[in-house]
C-alpha cells in the first residue's frame, strides 16, 4: 500500500503539474505548484487511503487474505505489479507496453489468463466508472467555483460532457489495463498465477477486490474535488 500510494502522489502530481495551461490558460506558477503539493500530499493520501481501506475490507476476510498473501510466489506477483506500475509512469516505456499488446506480441495463453482474470474482477467496468465519476466531481467543484461571468454549466451540461467522454476513456482503459498486466505478469510462472488468479475468485478475494476500488474510488474523488476547486478559484480571482 505504501508503494502504490507513492504512485499515486508521483503520477497524480505530475499530470496536475503539466496541466496547467489546459485548465489555467497559462503557466499556474509557484501558487499552483504550492496547491498541488497541499492536495496530493503524500501523508495526507496515505492516512485517506489506509482508514478506506479498513472501512470497506469485511473483516472476516483478512485471516485469509494474510495467509495466502504471505507466500513467496504471492509476494513476487505482487512486487512485479508494483513494479509494472512504477514503469508505467514512464510514458514512453508505457505505449511501447500497450503497442506490444495493440500488435499481439504477447503469449496467448497469458493473454487468455489475463482476460479471464479482467473480466472476474470487472477492471473495466470498474475503472471506467471510476474515471467517469472523477471526472464529473472535477467538473462540478470547478463550476461551483466559478463566477456567472465565466459560464457556469448546467448540470445536464456536466453530465452530457462527461458521459461523451466515456467511449475513450473504455478504450484508453483497455489497452493500459491488458498492456499493464502483460508486463506485470509475463515473468510469473503460470502455475503460480493461475492460484492467484483462482483465489481472487474466492469470497475473501472479491473482498479485497471490492475495497481496494471502493479506497481508490473515494481517494481519486476527493483528488478531483479539490483539484476542481483550485481551479475555479484561480479563475475566479483572475476575472475579478
Amino acid at each position: 500500500m505504501p508503494e502504490m500510494v507513492s504512485i499515486l502522489h508521483d503520477e497524480g502530481l505530475a499530470m496536475a503539474l503539466d496541466s496547467d495551461m489546459d485548465l489555467l490558460g497559462h503557466d499556474g506558477g509557484p501558487r499552483w505548484e504550492g496547491a498541488l503539493q497541499a492536495i496530493y500530499d503524500e501523508k495526507t493520501l496515505q492516512g485517506e487511503l489506509h482508514a478506506q481501506f479498513e472501512h470497506e475490507l469485511a473483516q472476516d476476510h483478512v485471516v485469509a487474505l494474510c495467509e495466502f498473501y504471505e507466500s513467496v510466489e504471492m509476494q513476487q506477483i505482487i512486487r512485479n505489479e508494483i513494479a509494472a506500475r512504477r514503469a508505467f509512469l514512464d510514458l514512453e516505456f508505457e505505449q511501447l507496453a500497450r503497442d506490444r499488446w495493440l500488435q499481439g506480441d504477447t503469449s496467448d495463453t497469458l493473454d487468455d489468463t489475463i482476460r479471464y482474470y479482467v473480466d472476474l474482477n470487472d477492471l473495466i467496468e470498474l475503472n471506467v466508472m471510476g474515471a467517469l465519476n472523477s471526472n464529473y466531481v472535477f467538473l462540478n467543484t470547478l463550476n461551483q467555483a466559478l463566477p456567472e461571468a465565466l459560464g457556469q454549466m448546467s448540470e445536464q451540461d456536466i453530465l452530457t460532457h462527461v458521459w461523451s467522454q466515456e467511449a475513450d476513456i473504455r478504450s484508453d482503459t483497455t489497452e493500459w489495463i491488458f498492456a499493464y498486466l502483460h508486463t506485470a505478469y509475463a515473468p510469473i510462472d503460470s502455475t503460480a498465477l493461475d492460484r492467484y488468479v483462482a483465489f481472487s475468485e474466492t469470497p475473501a478475494g472479491q473482498a479485497l477486490n471490492h475495497a481496494l476500488f471502493a479506497a481508490f474510488d473515494a481517494v481519486y474523488l476527493r483528488l478531483s474535488g479539490d483539484l476542481g476547486r483550485v481551479v475555479g478559484t484561480m479563475s475566479r480571482e483572475e476575472e475579478l
